[in-house]
């Protein structure tokens, strides 16, 4: 008899978490969270039980908990890897940049180098005559 009981009030609790957590309870306010009291009051038995005799729906009960939690958790992990290989991203793309950057000096040294060079021989030569444009 005692083990009918066990498995009628086993039943009563595991149906009292999937109502919970489809959101339809009969008993509680739908808007209360899962958790070991709520579960109780829904099963219409003692939290004590539940932490007794039930570890193994204690656990599911404690899983549903920290759901959304978790799932939040994992959305930031999830957003702050993405922003990680974007920042490599960057800085390798700012690294090119620099690298560029060094050469167009470099070449634009050397052009300022050889046009001064050209306007010292200018003065210094006189048959060198500078043509002008106009539009």
């Amino acid at each position: 008899m005692s083990n009918q009981k066990e498995k009628a009030t086993h039943k009563s609790i595991r149906l009292a978490i999937i109502r919970i957590e489809k959101g339809r309870p009969n008993i509680i306010s739908d808007k209360r969270k899962m958790s070991v009291a709520s579960v109780a009051e829904e099963a219409e038995v003692s939290r004590a039980l539940i932490h007794r005799d039930y570890p193994e729906l204690l656990e599911r009960i404690k899983g549903g908990v920290n759901k959304g939690v978790r799932q939040q958790r994992d959305a930031k992990h999830t957003e702050l890897n993405e922003c990680k290989e974007r920042n490599r991203e960057l800085r390798k793309e700012v690294a090119e940049l620099k690298a560029m950057l060094a050469k167009v000096q470099s070449q634009n040294a050397t052009l300022i180098r050889k046009n001064s060079m050209l306007n010292s021989s200018q003065d210094k030569n006189i048959n060198i005559t500078q043509l002008t444009y106009r539009k």
